[in-house]
């Protein structure tokens, strides 16, 4: 057992296609811009992790990089090890690699390995780690006034749960240097913190209402006068909407559209057995990044019409 692994770097093996496409975009975006110097580039990732996750399985399967990964972490049963290479690291191993790298989490064990990386690759990427939220470390960059006419940007955006504050997003989207590639955890974290009934602790409402724009309970409720409506005063009956999903899928896509411009298609990522777990958004100010986004992201389902 990996008895100094943080427990957040186990991942389900569905991680793998969230970070394939990630990777992919990234490739499209770097090499794109490999030959305009006139901008240099950033990437953001702001729930980054600690660079390796361990993949959770049930069955007792040699990983191919046991052996890579035996030496970085220590002895491990090789019948149980399955690693996949996180964030960080794919971003750092690009051929077209960014001109600066800003890692932020909020563990001190993550924190350890990110800066462990920063040594490892000493001398050939310029990588800033930071410790602390993702919502007060966007803050931070946003402090450094990034021009729009010297730089340009990816922030992956990978919350744990729904902990992405709407507020992080509009303000990169306010920059117009930045990009964004989003994992919108409807199944994972939306659905499950409305309920059916609308009684919402508080804490997770002031979560919804930090992670969503002003305007999304409209879209997950409606109120239903109830049989006795007109007869007798009974009130309003609250109910969630059939097609909460659906609706709050689409007003954050559009909330999206308003402040960066541009929006992908959004891709569907799904569990082993076939339920749907979140959503990989882009949004940016350029045509050119849809372009590939949509490409990239059609390398498997989309949201349904």
């Amino acid at each position: 057992m990996m008895s100094d692994f943080p427990q957040e770097a186990e991942v389900g093996p569905w991680a793998k296609q969230k970070l394939d496409a990630l990777e992919r975009y990234l490739d499209y975006y770097t090499t794109r811009l490999k030959k305009q110097r006139q901008w240099r580039t950033i990437y953001v990732d702001a729930f980054a992790g600690g660079g390796i996750a361990r993949v959770r399985q049930n069955k007792r399967v040699r990983s191919e990089q046991f052996d890579f990964f035996e030496g970085l972490l220590g002895p491990q049963d090789p019948e149980q090890a399955q690693f996949v290479l996180g964030s960080p690291r794919r971003s750092l191993d690009l051929p077209n690699p960014f001109d600066s790298y800003i890692f932020i989490d909020a563990d001190s064990a993550r924190i350890a390995m990110l800066n462990a990386l920063k040594a490892e690759y000493a001398g050939t990427r310029r990588i800033t780690v930071r410790r602390g939220s993702a919502a007060t470390e966007i803050d931070w960059i946003i402090s450094k006034r990034p021009d729009p006419a010297k730089h340009r940007g990816v922030a992956f955006l990978d919350p744990f749960g729904a902990h992405l504050e709407w507020r992080s997003v509009r303000a990169l989207a306010d920059t117009r240097v930045f990009e964004v590639l989003i994992n919108f955890p409807l199944d994972m974290a939306i659905n499950r913190l409305i309920k059916v009934d609308g009684q919402i602790p508080a804490s997770w409402r002031d979560q919804l209402n930090a992670f969503f724009p002003a305007g999304w309970w409209d879209h997950a409720y409606s109120t239903d006068p109830g049989l006795l409506a007109g007869l007798v005063d009974e009130g309003s009956i609250l109910e969630k909407r059939r097609d909460a999903r659906a609706r709050l899928l689409g007003f954050y896509c559009q909330s999206l559209r308003e402040a960066f411009g541009h929006v992908s298609q959004p891709k569907l990522i799904r569990n082993t057995k076939g339920h749907p777990l979140y959503y990989l958004i882009w949004a940016g100010p350029h045509p050119a990044g849809l372009k590939g986004a949509n490409y990239v992201l059609s390398m498997g389902e989309k949201a349904a019409s």
